[in-house]
């Protein structure tokens, strides 16, 4: 049985040994010809396993242990099916959305596509600057457009 501690330096008085059965035996210097010197090697040889151990398990860690600590570890196989179903619902869920556009007039469209869709969306504020209006007037033009958004969505009874 390996030992995952070392014995502590007041607790070595006597030396605890568990055999392959688990039976604990208790050594006691003076009795059965043990001394005190048996007993501090018993300790030693203990605390080499218990560094061996941790010098190894240090270099080498178990595949379920790095699994549950690791969230860029996965088993590729589990979650095909899941992955596949995500891909196909996120290439409808564009299609929609871009269906959904083209029922909008050219401004609604170029407007929805800067401020939400863009890799690098702008603020209202920015798009305001580059129509040249204010900010306000496009605060509204966002508002008109997302609400017919929602309307079409309703009228096809997509989601």
């Amino acid at each position: 049985m390996s030992r995952k501690f070392k014995t502590s330096k007041k607790n070595r008085i006597n030396y605890i040994y568990y055999d392959s059965n688990g039976i604990k035996t208790v050594l006691i210097p003076g009795e059965d010809g043990v001394n005190e010197a048996t007993i501090e090697i018993l300790h030693q040889f203990d605390d080499e396993e218990v560094n061996n151990n941790r010098r190894e398990t240090r270099r080498h860690s178990s595949i379920d242990e790095i699994n549950d600590k690791s969230k860029y570890i996965k088993d590729l196989y589990v979650d095909v099916e899941e992955e596949a179903l995500s891909k196909i619902e996120s290439e409808a869920t564009e299609k929609i959305v871009q269906d959904t556009l083209l029922e909008l007039k050219p401004q609604q469209r170029d407007l929805i596509n800067k401020l939400y869709l863009s890799d690098n969306p702008m603020t209202q504020a920015e798009y305001a600057e580059e129509l040249g209006i204010e900010e306000s007037s496009v605060s509204q033009k966002a508002w008109r457009a997302r609400t017919k958004i929602k309307k079409i969505i309703e009228n096809k009874n997509i989601f």
